[in-house]
């Protein structure tokens, strides 16, 4: 294991994300532009509802700079603990789409994304609500299919009828995470995706492992000794809740099952720091942290040659603490 130590070097705390301006629209009849707050889609008008339409403290507002719209303020829990923004009436219909997907700056906690349909509860327009999490201070990618969105009225679950996407009437952002403390959350755009939801790395965090493969083609020499070495423990990788995720310059991409278009491959790619002419080895981590990344000054066949390369990475997954939970889970 030392040998193999020595040509990989560990990588700790380097968060994998989607940058939005590296997974931008790729147009056609997948995405459609809701808003992208300079101007383009609906362009609609905004308003500010906190806490303190009943009695509580948080403070937030918003403002549009440079086709960016940042919502920020203080959440304060004693007395309600919510800040808000929401859009004025406007008519949607993304009956077509699957889910909204929204080009974000965050700060780490978490927040909701609000839809409005003519759904009513007694009477009372009903908000449907779907959390999302945020990175600190890092442009990401998230996708929330409309099957997340769940009827609210007042924060209390009612029993209406599901999400009428071909109805949308008002969309806004709320945060209730029942913390307090500043927010800060910046937004680049608002799409509506297609059935496919576009490839990021962040879609496995806290789901799977991925071992991901960086080549020029499909036909190196590197890549086809790391397939054969996955192939010849697929009861191990699998075991460990894994993913291979190969991303090539020229080819087809895959992520698993799934192949990826070259600008998927290209996004991801450049989010990981993979050089062009280059071939790599990654390990992130379920927390969607590089655990491992290969040093490309030696050759990957020399140390194919040596030593069990997938021993080495199952060796050391298998002493991360959430890996040795799952196996506890597992014994128990």
């Amino acid at each position: 294991m030392a040998l193999f130590s020595k040509r990989l070097a560990v990588v700790l705390l380097m968060t994998v994300v989607s940058p939005a301006n590296a997974a931008g629209p790729s147009g056609g009849d997948e995405e459609f532009l809701v808003t992208d707050f300079a101007g383009g889609g609906v362009d609609p008008a905004w308003y500010v509802v906190n806490d303190d339409v009943m009695g509580g403290r948080s403070t937030g507002d918003f403002e549009l700079t440079q086709g960016v719209l940042v919502f920020s303020g203080v959440t304060n829990t004693d007395g309600g603990g919510f800040s808000s923004i929401r859009t004025k009436p406007l008519q949607l219909d993304l009956s077509e789409r699957t889910g909204i997907r929204l080009q974000i700056k965050g700060d780490g906690r978490r927040y909701s994304w609000r839809l409005t349909t003519d759904a009513r509860w007694r009477g009372r327009q009903v908000g449907y609500w779907a959390d999302f999490a945020t990175l600190d201070d890092t442009w990401t990618t998230v996708d929330i299919p409309f099957s997340r969105f769940m009827p609210q009225f007042r924060g209390q679950r009612v029993n209406v009828a599901p999400l009428d996407a071909g109805q949308i009437t008002s969309m806004g952002v709320m945060i209730y995470d029942q913390r307090d403390g500043p927010f800060h959350l910046e937004f680049d755009s608002v799409y509506a995706y297609g059935a496919s939801p576009r490839f990021s790395l962040e879609q496995f965090h806290w789901k799977r492992r991925l071992l991901v493969i960086g080549a020029p083609t499909e036909d190196n020499e590197d890549l086809e000794a790391q397939r054969k070495a996955v192939a010849a423990s697929a009861a191990e990788f699998a075991d460990r809740d894994m993913t291979l995720v190969i991303l090539l310059e020229s080819g087809a991409s895959s992520a698993g099952d799934r192949e990826l278009t070259a600008g998927e491959s290209d996004a991801a790619r450049s989010a990981l720091g993979i050089e062009r002419g280059s071939f790599s080895v990654l390990l992130i981590g379920k927390d969607g942290s590089v655990k491992l990344s290969s040093d490309t000054a030696t050759p990957m066949a020399e140390i194919y040659a040596l030593i069990d390369p997938m021993a080495e990475i199952y060796a050391l997954i298998d002493t991360m603490p959430m890996r040795r939970r799952e196996q506890a889970e597992d014994s128990g």
